[in-house]
């Protein structure tokens, strides 16, 4: 590992709609919050609209890349400095040229509220926009498909996401219709291990616009997921495929193993230029709704990135768990004890994924870089990743 010492309400009831809103609660002094609570008719918002578009600064001096793949954390007051420095760490932008399609795969998931955590925050994107743009793509797309009881473009909108996007910079806001509405913007695909959760449909139903992209970078959030234990790299990708491929997926709640493995197989549809995970606060309880009076939140502070979703996963579960460590939890999710007690590298995402070759080969085929951490958190987290 590379360090630098810089200081710097039940898912069911969810599902059906019975939390009407939310408030936002801030958790600025990086110590663990319950919330936010439900309240009905409730507007949340916690952006001040799209930033304005400014050029991307180069990052300032951090570990030289050994050559090998990388799997960061980095810790900067400055947002777009972190991204560009994850970025440039875990390398992956040197493969986009110029006049490619590059398609941004935020967590659209709701909008029931704009909290860090939850969903893609709009300045985050926004600097991975920017940051994208300096390789000169011929078109940049941003896109997802929220969960099935809400309207995509309304999160789109609601979330302020869109305006953030195309302000920062990106040619298309893709809400993707449901594959009932618009069939034509989906199509089946049959990655390795579909026929167990998928026989009777033929497949996934898979985003085309995703498949069609020359590049995909993957931006999800930093949190937990009381049923498959975290939604992270892998997890995003739930997104990316059609209501209807869902629906089977939801049946095998409380059987975080047979999910677990679900959401491995369905990501061997997609090919991933680049992950970069917002990690500046976690949801580390409650997910992935995330407003229920369950949620709690942390304030890790780091942006996180690889090419290797699977050891970026586990990255962001060796996270989870450090600041699971200090958390005070007093609603458990189902899968608390998996996630808090469980080594990293054995979580049953992690260990479907890397079974079904979605990883560059474990742990030893990619150095982990934990930049401008203070020495006792980077300890901590370097234990918890290869224990």
């Amino acid at each position: 590992m590379k360090k630098q010492d810089k200081p710097g309400l039940s898912r069911r009831r969810f599902l059906e709609g019975t939390a009407a809103g939310a408030v936002a609660v801030g958790c600025g002094d990086g110590k663990s919050s319950s919330g936010p609570s439900t309240t009905p008719d409730a507007v949340v918002a916690t952006d001040d609209g799209p930033p304005p578009v400014e050029d991307v600064a180069a990052p300032d001096a951090g570990p030289e890349p050994s050559g090998k793949p990388g799997v960061v954390a980095v810790s900067r007051d400055d947002l777009d400095e972190a991204v560009a420095l994850a970025a440039q760490l875990a390398g992956g932008l040197d493969a986009l040229k110029p006049g490619d399609t590059v398609f941004l795969k935020p967590n659209a998931v709701h909008s029931f509220a704009v909290v860090p955590g939850i969903a893609t925050s709009n300045d985050f994107l926004a600097a991975v926009i920017k940051l994208v743009k300096t390789r000169e793509p011929g078109k940049i797309i941003v896109g997802d498909r929220s969960a099935r009881m809400f309207d995509s473009e309304t999160v789109f909108n609601q979330t302020g996401m869109k305006e953030a996007a195309l302000a920062a910079g990106a040619d298309e806001v893709y809400a993707a219709p449901a594959p009932k509405d618009a069939p034509e913007d989906w199509v089946m695909m049959q990655p390795t291990g579909w026929e167990e959760t998928w026989s009777d449909a033929g497949g996934v139903l898979v985003m085309k616009k995703l498949i069609d992209a020359d590049h995909i970078i993957n931006l999800p959030v930093l949190k937990n997921h009381r049923w498959a234990a975290f939604s992270l790299a892998m997890k995003n990708f739930i997104g990316g495929i059609g209501d209807e491929s869902r629906d089977p997926m939801h049946y095998k709640e409380g059987d975080p193993d047979e999910l677990s493995r679900d959401i491995a197989v369905l990501n061997g549809a997609f090919d991933v230029t680049l992950t970069i995970i917002d990690g500046r606060a976690a949801l580390v309880n409650g997910g992935p709704e995330g407003v229920l009076e369950d949620a709690v939140f942390t304030q890790p502070g780091v942006i996180l990135a690889s090419t290797d979703r699977v050891a970026l996963d586990a990255l962001g579960a060796a996270i989870l768990q450090h600041e699971l460590a200090s958390a005070e939890v007093s609603a458990p999710d189902p899968v608390h004890e998996l996630l808090k007690s469980a080594k990293a590298w054995e979580l049953p995402q992690i260990v479907h994924g890397l079974d079904l070759g979605l990883g560059l080969g474990g742990r030893d085929a990619v150095e982990m870089t934990l930049d401008g951490l203070d020495e006792d958190t980077a300890a901590a987290i370097e234990a918890l990743y290869n224990a």
